[in-house]
């Protein structure tokens, strides 16, 4: 379980469009990252009894500043260049639900066995791509560096791929759904995100998490 904290940890960040098109790229990841779990250290009893009020903080703060088609687009590879846009929006929502299905309980049960380091960041005046590299130190296990890889768009800052170890969390689940793709489709690979048959493969997630 602390190992599925580590990717939550990573994705647990959030804020309005207008505030990140106003704050330099690790500011935003750091101060939003330590509301998120202020948050939730505050009310965590609240959240495990009631999971339904964790869904809706999840959607509040961490869904905004991710860069969600990109990130469809980015997994489905080629079989996103025949996909409509109806297709990617569908998918869009089912990974997007599908990962925080599988990692908001650990988010909740272990929100205070991690801490977080951030790195400065080195950026300059024109540059439209930046990461922003922490490091997560865990109790007795090593730690864990963790890459925020964003751009930017006219509503800000977006998020469009996490590295942990410098391996692509984005890149991990393309080779998890690509063959299922293959096989049996998109709209049914969409279905079954849909109604909870698709699950991260957690070995993929644990190597990538250490």
């Amino acid at each position: 379980m602390i190992r599925k904290l580590v990717c939550l940890l990573a994705l647990g960040l959030g804020l309005s469009a207008h505030a990140a098109a106003m704050v330099p790229p690790d500011q935003l990841v750091k101060s939003v990252t330590d509301e998120l779990r202020a948050e939730i250290a505050e009310h965590q009893a609240e959240y495990k009894a009631e999971p339904d009020k964790l869904s809706a903080l999840i959607d509040e703060k961490v869904v905004p500043p991710f860069d969600v088609p990109r990130i469809s687009r980015l997994v489905l590879g080629l079989h996103g260049r025949g996909a409509s846009a109806e297709q990617i929006e569908r998918f869009g929502n089912a990974f997007k639900n599908m990962l925080f299905r599988s990692y908001a309980t650990a988010l909740v049960d272990y929100h205070d066995s991690v801490k977080i380091e951030w790195k400065p960041l080195r950026l300059a005046d024109d540059a439209t791509r930046a990461t922003v590299q922490s490091t997560l130190i865990r109790k007795d296990a090593p730690a864990v560096p963790v890459g925020f890889v964003m751009h930017k768009t006219d509503s800000g800052g977006k998020v469009f791929d996490i590295t942990v170890e410098n391996i692509s969390l984005v890149n991990n689940f393309r080779a998890q759904l690509n063959g299922e793709i293959s096989k049996n489709g998109l709209d049914a690979v969409i279905q079954k995100l849909e109604g909870g048959e698709i699950e991260p493969e957690t070995d993929q997630v644990e190597d990538a998490a250490g």
